[in-house]
Parts: structure tokens; sequence; C-alpha cells
């Protein structure tokens, strides 16, 4: 932690260079493109090594057909390439190069591919609807509309190459009743002299009265003149999960799923056949798919060039009795692969995206896995770090929690680094609030989060291309944004925290606790424990707890338990009926809980004293506490105690009674909650209480819990220890058999350290910096008192 923060204070501006007109900054958008009405999506960019970028992108809509000079009846998709020189200017004109204006809605489908050859040109894949008769020239449907996968040659100046309408991919009707054609996944590998063009097919027939699909693959070799040199078309199982990528001696790499759900290889030859005698199964230990899973099988997205000529292959598979999963692996060109492939992820949610980023030898993957707790979905980011020969970074075997949102959806988009430090860049949209952002998380070499900034407000990407160069990011994303439809392109530098925010669990409400003034603030949610990981951390909302879930706590389980006995701190799953097991206190505060970044080690939990002045013995007591409910939409609300903090205004247009006498008197949906919880509330949820497996004061209908049962530190007697009951009526405090599983919730001391209570940052200013006190160094943020160790004071 130190290092990063002396890191921050010594870091100068960086120096922009020919940077000017990419305007960056963390809302700074360049527009690349707009046309009035015309929706903009599908962008594809690569840098070249010259510092220029290439850039594809389709738009959709009534669009002026530049043959007739007449707008379209039907909504289109057209293509466009741009080419942008090292400071962003264009240099294709304002519009760029129409590739494409045939009439097609099958594009959507289409994701265009970019790829350049070693004398300049580019090639751009599309795929569109042409008019043209099958290979015995007879079209039983007459209204039958082929949809062609199509490449196309550009040069620097942005003049076609080869024929204007592009290189088609040989067509073959596989049976003459076949009447739609669909194309997806059009894909370009240029490998030396030789260019591979493939795609895969989707072909409708009419079989007895009902619909049949047959898939199939169909590739070419090109040369640089765009004539087909060789081809194949034959049936794959999983036609639309393939990919190509470039391999020695004019070469290709050919993985796709087969007829087991397994991905397999061949190396194709200029004569598109397989070179190896057999093809080679990638990974015979993992499926990518399962019956009757909604999971789809996916290609490996990202292949990964090795200068020995092996392609790293990164794929999201199934291992026995898992979740999705996403694994690493490395193809040789003789064929051969690692002997083990490399598990990227755990089993704690489903693998939901990732993005990757190569260093010499060194892969860093940043992974969203969604955890769904049936009544709220959650999405965590993990960072991972492995060496391309499968060699681990990490000293944990799954890589390390990086955080846990609140999104319902949660897009990792890059990876950039910067001052040793790696930034991912995540899109979020929050599932309560329906507002969206996008964020650029600071994680370590270690995996460990430092903090986070809010980048292009108020704009949900979705279609987005990017790359990194140097500490900078660029992100191209177009549709309807920002009241306007275009194309933007927006450039972060990784080295900028203005704005950044440390990630922290504490809430700003500050409480008494005791006659002498003592203050604590409160986690923002209960502790919870992952024994597969022996992980602790702090739920993501205040509302939630597993109830009924904590039945299931074992050693190695994959859910979260939140009901510990007395003092396990040291050992969360500890599941004994015999009280004389826990014969001392052991602070759960003294773990490393992951999301709480730079203060963990700085929590701990309330003594009964403690809780009995704060709930009864402060001023107006009786009136900083009541009872309330989460409503949650389609599932059973979360009732608990609502307490509030010594200065509480109640926001606008929000009521509590403090005086309620049943849960549903104050009743909130969650974008409510976190209004109150932002004016200081505090929400602690019922939850039940647990006897070696069984969970009890659960409503045997919602499972929810009817009290909410919290531990003290204060023992009472040798087998019993004080907690809180928190009831209907109010709190209870009662002499409990240690060996019950109970709640936690953690808080920090509020006061500062003696002597420098007197340090405040000037209104407004967040810079990082030094301050020294007593003869001792602190780092200040704001408002904010870090020790030489980097644990929050203040």
């Amino acid at each position: 932690m130190i290092q990063f923060l002396l890191t921050m204070l010594l870091c100068t501006a960086a120096t922009l260079n020919a940077l000017a007109q990419w305007n960056p900054g963390d809302n700074n958008l360049t527009q690349i493109a707009q046309q009035s009405g015309i929706e903009f999506n599908g962008p594809t960019m690569i840098r070249k090594a010259d510092g220029t970028t290439i850039l594809a992108y389709r738009t959709f809509g009534y669009q002026t057909n530049p043959e007739t000079g007449q707008k379209d009846t039907e909504r289109q998709f057209y293509l466009y390439l741009q080419m942008l020189d090292k400071d962003g200017n264009k240099m294709w004109g304002d519009d760029g190069v129409l590739v494409s204006h045939k009439p097609t809605d099958i594009a959507m489908y289409s994701s265009p591919s970019l790829d350049t050859l070693s004398n300049g040109n580019i090639i751009v894949t599309f795929a569109d609807i042409r008019e043209v008769s099958n290979n015995n020239g007879d079209l039983t449907h007459t209204n039958i509309k082929p949809c062609k996968a199509i490449a196309y040659c550009y040069n620097q100046q942005g003049e076609s190459v080869w024929s204007k309408d592009g290189v088609m991919l040989p067509y073959h009707v596989m049976a003459p009743t076949a009447w739609v054609t669909f194309y997806v996944g059009e894909k370009i590998a240029v490998s030396d002299d030789k260019i591979y063009f493939g795609s895969a097919i989707m072909e409708q027939i009419e079989v007895g009265g009902y619909d049949h699909y047959t898939h199939y693959f169909e590739v070419a070799c090109l040369d640089y003149d765009g004539n087909i040199l060789a081809e194949k078309h034959d049936s794959v199982w999983q036609a639309f999960t393939y990919t190509l990528a470039p391999a020695p001696n004019g070469n290709a790499y050919f993985i796709y799923v087969d007829e087991n759900d397994h991905y397999s290889a061949q190396l194709l030859g200029p004569d598109c056949q397989n070179i190896w005698a057999d093809t080679v199964l990638v990974d015979s230990t993992s499926v990518v798919s399962r019956e009757g899973s909604s999971a789809v099988a996916l290609p490996p997205s990202d292949l990964i060039k090795i200068n020995d000529g092996s392609v790293g292959l990164v794929y999201r598979a199934f291992l026995p009795k898992s979740l999705s999963e996403r694994f690493y692996n490395r193809l040789y060109p003789d064929g051969s692969v690692l002997k083990d492939h490399v598990l990227l992820s755990d089993s704690v949610g489903y693998d939901h995206n990732y993005v990757i980023m190569v260093e010499d030898d060194t892969l860093t993957i940043a992974q969203c896995m969604e955890y769904d707790r049936s009544d709220y979905g959650e999405y965590f980011l993990y960072l991972n770090r492995i060496l391309l020969d499968g060699t681990r970074l990490l000293p944990n075997y799954y890589g390390l929690w990086a955080d846990e949102s609140t999104g319902v959806d949660m897009v990792p988009r890059c990876i950039v680094k910067a001052d040793e430090n790696y930034n991912v860049i995540v899109t979020t949209k929050d599932y309560y609030s329906g507002t969206y952002q996008q964020y650029c998380y600071t994680i370590s070499p270690d995996g460990k989060l430092f903090q986070r900034k809010p980048i292009i407000h108020n704009v949900w990407i979705d279609d987005c291309a990017n790359y990194t160069e140097n500490q900078y990011a660029y992100l191209c994303f177009g549709r309807d944004q920002l009241g306007q439809k275009g194309l933007w392109i927006a450039c972060i530098d990784g080295t900028d925290y203005t704005n950044s925010e440390q990630i922290t669990a504490e809430l700003p409400g500050k409480f008494t606790i005791s006659a002498d003034g003592n203050q604590v603030t409160f986690s923002k949610g209960n502790l919870q424990y992952l024994p597969a990981r022996q992980t602790y951390l702090f739920a993501a909302h205040q509302f939630q707890s597993q109830d009924n879930l904590n039945k299931w706590i074992t050693e190695t389980s994959l859910d979260f338990e939140d009901l510990f006995g007395w003092g396990t701190g040291d050992h969360a799953s500890k599941i004994s009926t015999n009280d004389a097991d826990y014969p001392t206190f052991n602070e759960w505060g003294e773990n490393d809980i992951l999301n709480t970044s730079y203060d963990a080690g700085t929590w701990r939990t309330m003594t009964k004293d403690e809780w009995d002045y704060l709930l009864n013995g402060r001023e107006n007591a009786a009136q900083k506490r009541t009872i309330g409910q989460i409503n949650l939409g389609d599932y059973p609300p979360i009732c608990g105690t609502f307490i509030l903090p010594d200065e509480f205004e109640m926001p606008q247009g929000l009521e509590m009674d403090m005086d309620a006498q049943d849960w549903s008197t104050n009743s909130y949906d969650p974008a409510s909650l976190f209004t109150l919880q932002d004016a200081g509330a505090v929400f602690l949820p019922n939850d039940g209480y647990r006897v070696e497996l069984k969970v009890n004061d659960i409503d045997p209908v919602t499972y929810r819990g009817l009290n909410g049962y919290y531990w003290t530190t204060t023992d009472s007697g040798t087998t019993n220890a004080q907690s809180v009951c928190l009831t209907k009526t109010g709190p209870e405090f009662n002499a409990s058999p240690r060996s019950q599983g109970m709640n936690v919730r953690l808080v920090k001391d509020a006061g500062a350290p003696v002597g420098i209570k007197d340090v405040a940052a000037p209104a407004k200013d967040n810079t990082i910096r030094k301050v020294l006190i007593n003869g001792k160094f602190y780092i200040m943020q704001g408002d904010n008192l870090f020790n030489a160790q980097g644990a929050r004071l203040r």
C-alpha cells in the first residue's frame, strides 16, 4: 500500500506528446462520426506500429443509398472504414470510406474483422445480402436472399485494392431446398503472404414440414491480390464457435467446438487441409456447454500470438460438478498442448466476461464472475496473472478477489498498466437504481484493489472496441449516446488519479457507543465467509443475509456463510456442539477482509456494553432506532432494524416511523435504502441463528430470518457469550451458547488518534500528500489519513 501511495505522491504529470487530439480525460470524448437519425454500432479497431488507428464500424437506419441518392425504404446496415493518425485526426474525410451498402438486415449477426498486410493494406470483413443463385442455378424459393461473407481490401489512402464488391467466400448450397442462409462471425487471419478468410454458416431447410438447421464452416486461402487459392467447406458440430489464428510458414490454426462439446484444433495449410495427421483435442477434461444449461458454447475469443509460433488460448468451459470456468491453454505448431490447462477462475459463480493484457511472457486477466444469490445477482471482479507457459504468479491458486459490484451487469473492457499497477476499466449497471457507469479500478500486481474513479459519466457502453498503449486506454463506442447518435473515442490516462476514491466498506454515519463520547462507523454489510476460498468479505449491501443457506456450511462449501460461532475469527467454519471448544474470543476484524482494501485489520466487534449504549444509552436512543423491511420486487422482503447516527437528517421525500410495531411499517426499496445509507443510516438484517447445520427462527415459507441475532465480544461464563437479539419490540441481550451461529457486523473507531485531530485537508483538496505529525510521516488524501503502513486512521 505504502509503495502505491508514494508512487502517486512522486509521479509527475505525464507528457502527452502528440496525443492532444485524443483529449485525454475521464469524461472527454472525441467524436469520430455522426449522421442524423443513424445508429452507430459494432466498432472494431486496431493500432498499427506507426501509431495510426484503423477503425471499422456499422451504421444502421434509413440511410441514403449512394447509388440511387434515395433513402432506403428499410433500415439497413452499412459498413465504414476510417483511419486516424497518431494524434487522433481523421485521415479519410469526415465520414470515412463507405465499404458496403448492400441491403442487409442479417449483418446484426456479423462481427467485422480487421487485419493488416505486410504491405500496409487493410483487410476488413462483413456479411450482407447479394442476389446470387446457388450452385445449380435453381432457386427453389424465389424469395431467397443468400447472406454472403465478404472480404475487402483498402490501401492506406482509403482506396479499394480489390473489387469494390469485395471477395466472397465460395458458396455451396448443401440441399436444394435450403431457403435461408446465415453467415456469422467472419474472421481473418493473415499468415505471412497468405490470407485465411473464414465464416460460419447456418442453413434452414424444410424437412417434413419442419424447419431443420444445418451448421457448416467455410474457409478460403487468398493471396494478397484477393485470388482464392483454395477453399474448404465442411460440416462442423458447432460451426458458430470457431476461430482462426496465424501459424508459422503461412499456415493457420483452426480451433472449433467438436461433436463432444470439446475444443478441437486443426492446422490448415494453403490448400485449406489439415496438416496434422489427426484433429487435436485441445482440452479433454472440460466441456464448453452442458445439456439443459443456458450457457452457450463460445470460441476462445482471445488467441495470444507467442514468439515461437504457438498460440495461447483463453476460453470458457465446465469442469465436472462446477459452474462455468475460464481456462488457459497453449497450442504448439506440432499439435501439442500444455500437459494441464490452467484454471483462471473458481466456482463461486458463473463466468460472465473478461479482458486480458499480455506483457512479454506474462498474461494478466481481469474476470467478472456472476454469483446468483436468487434475490440479487452479484458480480465479482478478479485479477489473475500467469506466465504464458502456465506458471502461476499470484500466491492464491485462483487469483485474488478484487471487488464486488452491485450491478445487474458488470463488464470489464480493458486493462491498462500504469505506475506498475493495473487499471481495469469496467462498465456497470445498477440493478436497483437503474443507473450505469464506467469505472477505472486500480489493482496492484498482487491482485489487491486500491481505488476506483468514475469515468465516461452517464453513458452505457454497449458495443465497444478498445486497445491500450503505454499508460493510455482508448475506448470506441457508438449507439444513441449522450443524447445524440454517433461514434466516440475516449482516451483514459491510467496515471491520472483525479477524482479517485479509496475503496472502503465504511458507512458514513457516526454513532456514539460510550458515555465518554467514543464513536464508531459501521461496515457496509454483515461479515461473510466463503469456505472454498478461505475468504472473508463484507456483504455488498446492508440488507444481504444468507438465512437458510447457512445450513450448507462445510470446509469446502461454495456457498457463503454469515452465522458464525462466537469468536471464530481464526476458524469461521468451525462447527461444534461443545461450547467449551470456544474458550477465547478471536476477533474477526483481525483477518484480511478482501473487499476492504487498505483498511483491513482496523475493524472490530463491539462489546455488550457498547451495543447497549448505542441502542439504549445514548441521547434520545429510542428515537434513533426502529424496525423496517427492504422490498426486493418478486422476492420476499428482508426485515431488520434501522439505527440512525448521532447526527441525521431525513432525506427529502422519505419518511420513517420511529415507533413502528410491525416490520412492514417502514418499507423501502433498495434505492431508497441507499439514499438513507448515504445520510448515515445503518440497517441490520434479520438472519436467524444456527445450531450445528440447522438454522432456527426462520420463516418456513420465505426462509427469511424472523429476528436478528448479533454477537458481542463479551463472554458470559465459560460456555456462553453475550449476544443482542433485534426484535419487533426492541433489542434483547442474552447469554447464548458459544457454539450457536450468529451474525457479525463490524465497526471501526471513528475518533482520530491523539495529537493529529487538528490535521485537516483544505476544502475539496483530493490530492495525495505527505504530512509530518509529532515526528512521524503520515499520508493524506482529502480528509482521509493513513499511517506509513497504509492503514486508514481517519
